[in-house]
């Protein structure tokens, strides 16, 4: 009999994450499986409860890019390598998209029993954990000012509406970026910039390719710069996140390496898998192979 741990967030996905469960731990219930469900209600939780050992062969997270985020962290605090499944029930599902995971319980339930596993690696942004990405600047605080009933009535278009809103409300306004200074490579650069994102999957914010050469088990970060641009500039770079093409943009710097420190001008939040986790300046890094996923 396998022991596994359910990790979810009952509000997550406009509460499809807890008919998912329901629905989940019918096909499991005609299998031995010794199932141990936690829902979590408050920040920090999935942390927690993914960190504290209780016998479990599995963890099982069923939520959004928050909860796992939390999961992933509190795999990575517990210094054990408890295989993870990740069942996306969230507004936007960036990382499970990037792996094609499935989203309804039979499906999901079938990878269970399949137990096939990978290794991926994981980033570091200071001493917080991130499976997908961690940014900051313009855009990257959309996510902030989403509200839940936004998020509820048009999932992952509220965020573009938002985007979109944030960009447009910049005309005839003069445009200020923030100074970065970067180190990478015992080289030290500085930029005027935008934005600064660093991936470790394809799929980021919905843009299936906005990080392209992105691998999951490369031991490296991709990371995107965009330098401050006018209004036409952003539109254009925009406009070519579906393709990939925007990391051959002149106002695009691109980069792959195991580890990046950023410092900015003046306070400016980064934020991890679309979670807070402080400000700049920081450090990101890579944890090859740390954590196994099943697939």
């Amino acid at each position: 009999m396998k022991k596994v741990k359910i990790i979810a967030n009952p509000t997550s996905g406009r509460e499809y994450s807890l008919l998912k469960v329901n629905q989940l731990i019918n096909y499991m219930s005609e299998d031995p499986w010794d199932i141990h469900l936690l829902f979590t209600h408050k920040r920090g939780d999935g942390i927690e409860y993914a960190k504290h050992y209780h016998g479990e062969d599995l963890i099982v997270c069923c939520g959004g890019d928050g909860t796992l985020n939390e999961v992933v962290n509190g795999i990575y605090q517990s210094g054990r390598d408890t295989p993870l499944a990740i069942l996306p029930s969230g507004t936007v599902n960036d990382f499970g998209t990037y792996l094609d995971l499935p989203q309804d319980a039979k499906s999901f339930y079938k990878l269970l029993c399949r137990n096939h596993k990978i290794h991926v690696d994981m980033g570091l942004a200071g001493d917080r954990a991130f499976i997908n990405v961690a940014a900051g600047g313009l855009l990257t605080e959309v996510a902030y000012t989403v509200s839940e009933d936004s998020k509820a009535v048009l999932g992952r278009i509220a965020y573009y509406v938002e985007g979109a809103k944030e960009i447009l409300g910049s005309i005839g306004r003069p445009r200020e970026g923030v100074e970065l200074e970067v180190t990478v490579d015992d080289k030290v650069f500085s930029v005027n910039a935008t934005l600064f994102i660093i991936a470790n999957s394809t799929s980021v914010g919905g843009f299936k390719n906005l990080a392209p050469t992105a691998e999951i088990h490369d031991g490296l970060m991709d990371v995107i710069i965009l330098k401050n641009v006018e209004l036409n500039e952003a539109l254009e770079i925009l406009g070519s996140f579906t393709l990939g093409k925007h990391i051959h943009h002149d106002k695009v710097i691109y980069i792959q390496t195991d580890e990046i420190s950023i410092k900015s001008d003046r306070p400016l939040i980064v934020d991890v898998d679309g979670e807070k986790t402080g400000e700049l300046p920081m450090t990101f890094r890579v944890v090859k192979n740390a954590l196994t996923l099943l697939i």
